[in-house]
């Protein structure tokens, strides 16, 4: 098999997401394996289904439908692939219950977010319904795959993908559970959502004990340097378009992190003590959706801060403030 057959073929897939659309991932040889699904909408399925016939395939034709990470935009149809093909969804261990159990696991974050997290930031009840409702509408929309049909792999090891042996890397940072696929002889990568056009958002997540939560943002620079030591030449991103180069933009990435941390640790310095206060002067001029997102990037900076030891958190009653060491 030639390397040009072995490529992933990308298939844009339409959400109602600011983000916008999400990539797909198609290998035809030596049998179709689609990599992630798109969030479970009429407009994305449609698109999926005129992707596949592009490239003279049917739903019908998958074997292998392979997930990334358990965001809705990445696994929100696969319950429909199933029910239209003899197709199996394989998934890293790591992130299974995403598939088995998304319900629960979106229950779990909507209950955290509405009772720590969110209110430690400081945010109004108006803004905490709409968190709440939005996470609400995504874990009824989530639905559980058959365990039956749901086969589990383990980071490190291979899968077959396109005729040649892609290796299963674990990258946290945006989601605790997600995987990337690596190919050491063409030198490609596809990334998910650990390495995009612009910076991905370092997802709060549920913590194990149900209120110390991980720090998302330095575990997502940690993944950075991941990347930069692998060889790579061609990038598979989750979302925009295939791009070569991947250290130059890990370099920008890292470099606004770091601007914007600084900038971040000014304002504590001039007495903005909350996480929503600080989100209303960084982030006052972004659109709503991306807004909403720039809080848990603004709780990313947050938390390098402290890790450097040049920021204290205080907790006054629910709301965690600020201060500079």
């Amino acid at each position: 098999m030639t390397q040009a057959t072995s490529n992933p073929i990308r298939i844009e897939l339409p959400t109602p997401f600011a983000v916008g659309p999400v990539n797909s991932y198609l290998f035809i040889e030596p049998e179709p394996v689609l990599i992630d699904t798109g969030v479970d909408t009429e407009d994305s399925w449609n698109a999926l289904v005129d992707g596949l016939k592009a490239n003279g395939l049917t739903v019908a034709d998958l074997k292998r439908i392979v997930i990334t990470h358990g965001h809705v935009d990445h696994f929100g149809q696969a319950y429909k692939l199933l029910e239209q093909s003899q197709a199996n969804v394989w998934v890293a261990d790591i992130g299974a219950d995403w598939m088995l159990r998304p319900r629960q696991k979106f229950q779990n974050r909507l209950d955290y977010y509405a009772e720590y997290f969110l209110p430690a930031t400081g945010v109004t009840e108006e803004m905490l319904k709409v968190f709440v409702n939005y996470i609400a509408l995504v874990r009824d929309a989530s639905t559980p795959l058959p365990a039956e049909r749901v086969v589990q792999f383990k980071v490190g090891e291979m899968l077959d993908l396109g005729g040649l042996p892609w290796e299963v890397v674990h990258m946290p940072g945006h989601a605790s559970h997600q995987t990337c696929f690596y190919q050491l002889e063409t030198k490609q990568f596809i990334s998910a959502d650990m390495l995009l056009p612009i910076t991905p958002t370092p997802i709060v997540e549920f913590p194990k004990d149900g209120k110390m939560r991980q720090p998302a943002l330095p575990v997502f620079i940690d993944s950075l340097a991941k990347v930069e030591a692998m060889t790579i030449e061609s990038v598979y991103p989750g979302h925009g378009d295939i791009f070569h180069n991947p250290n130059e933009l890990i370099a920008r990435q890292r470099q606004r992190i770091h601007m914007r941390k600084d900038q971040c640790f000014e304002l504590v310095q001039d007495g903005v003590d909350t996480a929503v206060a600080l989100l209303d002067i960084m982030y006052a001029k972004y659109h709503p959706g991306l807004r909403s997102a720039g809080l848990w990037m603004l709780i990313g900076y947050l938390d390098l801060l402290i890790a450097e030891d040049k920021v204290k958190e205080e907790l006054d009653g629910k709301i965690i403030r600020y201060k500079v060491k």
